[in-house]
């Protein structure tokens, strides 16, 4: 979980964009939820482990 939190930190600080579209900004916000997201989870289910 957490090589995963810091995979998607990773894509999301090297995301480039240009072009006609450029949806980078979009990608990075998506990105850097979904690393919140996962480290939350992370944290929460490192919570639960110590318990037991």
């Amino acid at each position: 979980m957490l090589a995963g939190t810091a995979f998607l930190i990773w894509c999301a600080v090297t995301v480039t964009g240009g072009g006609f579209l450029d949806l980078s900004n979009i990608v990075r916000y998506v990105l850097t939820g979904m690393a919140v997201i996962s480290g939350v989870i992370a944290l929460i289910l490192a919570k639960i482990g110590w318990k037991k």
